[in-house]
């Protein structure tokens, strides 16, 4: 009986501690020759562009432009075959990874800018899914696409629960809110099923006992109803 209440304390202890750590999490990490696409995001003022290969050779091209000023440019990890014109206010490149090579990127500051826009593609198409944005790859509506200057400032300002991924997934959980409560429903009844067969049964008020389950299961869904439209809104 302890080591079932310890294992479920430590479920619920790890849920929170990733939930903290997603609201913490500025940087973004992905795993060259794993991860595939584009990952942009933006520390000590600069706007890091990398992509990565899942060991399919692939070009990356496209350009970056600005009502500011290009005050520097670095590139990462390139090689001779990659190219890029660097002007003032764009940067056109081209960039093509293999199974030697999983990832490039370039690091940029610009001045005096209200906006960056990214024409970003791959194998010379567009596909906004391997584009992600910030430390929870958000997916851009349109490409080409803008990054307003405070965009990464204010994504880090946001509540946890309206970032993305969290926010999409609240969003399908109510719009299919029948399926997710007889879902949910399904679900706490077979864990109570199987308390009634471990647990319950060796009670002498077993009766009780899975009564009062099937009651919090039923509270616990009405509280996740209210939880998820406050969410949504």
């Amino acid at each position: 009986m302890i080591k079932r209440y310890l294992y479920i304390l430590i479920i619920i202890f790890l849920l929170l501690a990733i939930m903290a750590g997603a609201a913490a999490c500025q940087k973004v990490y992905f795993m060259p020759g794993a991860s595939y696409g584009y990952y942009i995001w933006e520390e000590d003022e600069k706007v890091h562009i990398f992509w990565s290969i899942d060991r399919k050779d692939s070009t990356f091209s496209g350009s970056i432009a600005t009502d500011g000023i290009i005050k520097n440019f670095e590139s990462a990890d390139w090689e001779e075959t990659d190219s890029a014109e660097v002007m003032d206010n764009k940067i056109s490149y081209s960039s093509t990874l293999s199974a030697q090579d999983y990832s490039d990127g370039m690091i940029i500051e610009i001045e005096g800018h209200e906006y960056i826009e990214l024409d970003l593609k791959i194998n010379d198409g567009y596909d906004l899914s391997r584009v992600h944005l910030g430390a929870f790859l958000e997916n851009p509506t349109d490409s080409p696409f803008r990054i307003e200057k405070d965009h990464f400032n204010n994504v880090s300002r946001m509540p946890w629960y309206e970032r993305h991924p969290f926010s999409g997934l609240f969003q399908k959980l109510f719009y299919n809110k029948y399926f997710t409560f007889l879902f949910l429903f399904i679900f706490g009844a077979i864990i109570i099923e199987i308390l009634r067969i471990n647990i319950f049964l060796k009670k002498k008020r077993r009766y009780l006992y899975i009564g009062t389950a099937y009651i919090i299961l039923i509270c616990l869904e009405i509280a996740i109803y209210f939880i998820l439209r406050f969410f949504v809104l």
